[in-house]
């Protein structure tokens, strides 16, 4: 507290602040980067535990080994669905449910569309049966649940976790042990039809999604799974945790499932990236781990959910997808052991006396077993963030000071005067004594007295000539203060206002320009985010012939500085991918651009914002999208291509989340993030 108190130790610091701030940035942002990725060094994090004990019953011995059984309910679904390639077989699916003595129920849904025809709305229906435990009165529930998908569905088939669940509810349903009900929930069209009946089953209501009544309910839902197995034999089962806006399930639901995999001898992957084999404190070992951290933030960082399991954390669910990847060679995994997988959580499940509270909801894995609390990983992400602020501090505390210095010399010359009027005022009293000794001493004294103060009079004259002179020049910086910036926030936030409500403006005119939804979306945010690059000529101002952006720079880019820290802290807290890359790619560009007399370096720091903007952001992670996780490519021309087609879809998917399941992925980008990367681009065009 000594060094806030002090004024010497504040002074200290600010001269500190203000000498060093360059360094100071640098350093922070290198050191806060380098101990961010060292976080996947196994001696840096920590190993997996259950904190919830309740969780155990679930690895014991397993009673689930109906093997022929779950072969038989996957040939007859499958068909089923070869019958009609197109369609599914609600009806089949809802009568196998009804034998086995479940409550059995159906909801209509409709969809309507929000970027086509205002009357148009498209048609579903969900099918969910409810396995009542017997020593409970229907108070709490679990669930499990598969998507309907027909035969000719873009996306894998998911006809095998739809024979586990049949298998298992037949399994079930004569168990005394159940203290929970089990809801058996098979939605139509994967997130569109679990968001219907999750707003269907709470009450909740959406602009563009209308959920039906559900004629039957159970108790509070406490966890989900959601299966997407295929029918064929799996190599591995995969793991999805990423739920909408980025939150996780809590990490003891993830750990149960991880150990339940080893326990049945099956190996377990996070996002398809499986653990290093070898010892983890090597090089090759950290790098893997990396790879494997990197590539579960790539995944939470959009926003939107990597299965209908992310649909459930909205409502406070723990829920994850357990997926299989087909067999290409090796040790292939069974339908019997997803049974019993599955069997043993929702045991597990079963035996929770509260929802999941005790571990973390926060958190980053650099593999199955080995997590990064929010604890461990702030702090590094603080000293990224903190090189802005540094930055901001220097800029405001040069303002000030720039400011304050022509008041301190006016006051410096007033005293100056004073001193020199008291000087005079003493002369002229030991002059008129001594001009009681001669008179003509005195007339000749007087007449040079007369002479000075002749020349006195045309100096304070000339002074005040050119004090006026100055004075009206001074009053340009005035002018050019803090009321400068309101326009330039403004027109940010009403150009980031537009980013925000454009989209459904700019839907309307695929139709007559005969354009597909998604590329009138491109073309008409692209040719926003052109036009947003002009502003600075919008309200450019001219003084003394100048052509440059007449604004307080330094003033402008600290409260930018300022404001986008607050944007990326408030945005690490709940999706901290999200806000690790825009920090890492955004805050050095940010902290170090300034106007500039040369043009070479005014179009450089020109083109490195440009690298950093939203635009740029998203089409940089579609080329690395595609090099990376997308399909093969021949040559540049194809990955250019394979990119722009990404580009099109990640920005209508990300509309389409915020329309549908309320995603604020698009919102924070557009009426944020963006308008903040704005004012960092009036700064080069500003007068140095």
């Amino acid at each position: 507290m000594g060094l806030l108190t002090d004024p010497k130790q504040r002074q200290r610091l600010v001269a500190v602040i203000s000498k060093y701030n360059q360094k100071l940035s640098i350093l922070l942002y290198m050191a806060g980067l380098v101990w961010f990725l060292l976080l996947a060094y196994q001696p840096l994090n920590a190993s997996t535990y259950f904190s919830e004990n309740a969780l155990l019953p679930g690895l014991v011995e397993n009673e689930f080994y109906n093997d022929a059984e779950i072969s038989n309910f996957n040939k007859q679904l499958m068909e089923q669905l070869k019958k009609d390639e197109k369609t599914t077989p609600k009806d089949w699916i809802y009568e196998q449910f009804q034998s086995f003595g479940l409550d059995v129920y159906t909801q209509n849904f409709s969809l309507k569309y929000p970027f086509g025809p205002v009357d148009k709305e498209i048609p579903g229906r969900n099918i969910y049966a409810i396995l009542r435990a017997r020593r409970s009165s229907s108070t709490e529930s679990v669930v499990i649940s598969a998507p309907l998908r027909p035969w000719l569905a873009e996306d894998e088939q998911t006809s095998g976790g739809i024979a586990v669940m049949m298998a298992l509810a037949r399994h079930f349903r004569n168990k005394p042990y159940l203290a929970k009900d089990i809801i058996f929930l098979m939605p139509e069209y994967d997130e569109v039809g679990m968001q219907a009946w999750l707003d269907g089953y709470h009450g909740t209501t959406s602009e563009f999604i209308f959920p039906g009544r559900l004629p039957g309910r159970s108790g509070q839902i406490q966890a989900a799974l959601n299966l997407e197995i295929p029918p064929e034999k799996t190599a591995y089962l995969n793991i999805k945790l990423e739920g909408i806006n980025g939150q996780l399930p809590n990490l003891d639901f993830v750990n149960l499932v991880v150990r339940l995999c080893r326990k049945e001898r099956v190996k377990v992957t996070l996002n398809k990236m499986d653990d290093y084999m070898y010892d983890p404190e090597t090089f090759e070992g950290y790098t893997h781990a990396l790879k494997t951290m990197l590539n579960m933030m790539w995944y939470q960082a959009p926003g939107s959910p990597t299965g209908n399991h992310g649909l459930f954390h909205r409502f406070h669910i723990e829920a994850l997808t357990l997926s299989g990847e087909p067999e290409k060679r090796g040790r292939s995994v069974g339908l019997d052991k997803s049974g019993r997988i599955v069997e043993g959580v929702f045991r597990s499940l079963n035996n929770l006396l509260e929802r999941f509270h005790q571990s973390f909801f926060f958190y980053i894995l650099s593999g199955t077993q080995r997590y990064i609390s929010i604890g461990i990983y702030m702090p590094p992400f603080a000293l990224m963030v903190a090189a802005g602020l540094i930055k901001a501090l220097a800029l405001w505390i040069g303002a000030d000071s720039s400011q304050k210095k022509p008041e301190a010399d006016s006051a410096a010359v007033q005293d100056a005067d004073k001193d020199g009027e008291k000087s005079e005022e003493d002369k002229v009293e030991k002059k008129k004594e001594e001009q009681k000794d001669s008179e003509q001493r005195k007339k000749e004294k007087r007449e040079k007295m007369e002479k000075e103060k002749r020349k006195l009079e045309e100096d304070e004259e000339e002074e005040e000539e050119e004090e006026g002179e100055t004075g009206d020049e001074s009053e340009m910086p005035q002018q050019v203060g803090l009321r400068s910036l309101l326009p330039v926030v403004f027109i940010c936030m009403l150009l980031g206002f537009l980013a925000y409500s454009g989209p459904n403006l700019m839907a309307q005119f695929s139709t007559p320009f005969r354009l597909r939804v998604q590329d009138s979306l491109l073309f008409g945010l692209l040719a926003l985010f052109c036009a947003s690059l002009l502003y600075p000529r919008m309200i450019k101002k001219k003084y003394n012939e100048s052509d440059k952006f007449q604004v307080d720079w330094q003033t402008l880019k600290s409260i930018g500085l300022i404001l986008l820290s607050l944007i990326l802290f408030a945005i690490a807290l709940m999706n901290i991918s999200l806000a690790f890359f825009l920090t890492a790619t955004m805050m050095p560009v940010c902290s170090f651009v300034v106007p500039t007399k040369s043009r070479i370096l005014t179009w450089l720091q020109k083109l490195l914002l440009l690298l950093v903007s939203p635009a740029s952001f998203l089409f940089i992670s579609a080329v690395i999208y595609t090099l990376v996780l997308g399909d093969k490519y021949s040559g540049y021309v194809d990955l250019l291509m394979s990119s722009w087609m990404y580009v099109k879809q990640s920005v209508l998917m990300r509309l389409l989340d915020q329309c549908f399941f309320g995603s604020w992925t698009y919102t924070v980008m557009s009426l944020v993030v963006f308008p903040s990367w704005l004012m960092f681009w009036g700064v080069p065009h500003c007068e140095p």
